[in-house]
């Protein structure tokens, strides 16, 4: 018997005696093959399955209250910047969330800004921008 070069797949010659485990081993590898490829079209970049977020938030100026942005993904990484009301934008942070630090925190669901006197400060009472990728 001969197999195809890609996926193993049984080729039969004129000699061979097909036999049933070979005929179902060959259909369960297409099968598996198939599902392979629709869940890897699942993930793949599509409008509507983009590899990041990008939204705005308004901050609440206040220490013992944080936003927090629910993305529905533990970001990779994470771009914020504030807007002045001209549309310019302010001061920024990037984060990958290896490095805790005291402005943005990263967690299984999104990521959180916090208010505090010190820079960068990423939830005053003004307009914000983010970018968050997968």
């Amino acid at each position: 018997m001969n197999y195809t070069t890609n996926y193993h797949l049984p080729q039969w010659v004129e000699t061979d005696r097909i036999q049933m485990e070979d005929f179902n081993q060959a259909m369960a590898d297409i099968d598996e093959g198939i599902k392979n490829a629709q869940d890897g079209a699942d993930t793949a970049y599509c409008p509507t399955n983009k590899p990041y977020v990008v939204g705005n938030y308004r901050g609440t100026g206040d220490v013992n209250s944080p936003t927090t942005i629910t993305l529905g993904f533990r970001p990779s990484l994470v771009i914020v910047s504030n807007t002045t009301n001209t549309g310019t934008f302010g001061r920024s942070i990037i984060s990958n969330g290896t490095q805790d630090t005291y402005a943005l925190a990263f967690h299984d669901t999104g990521f959180t800004v916090y208010h505090h006197d010190n820079s960068p400060d990423l939830n005053e009472v003004k307009p914000y921008v983010y970018i968050a990728f997968r």
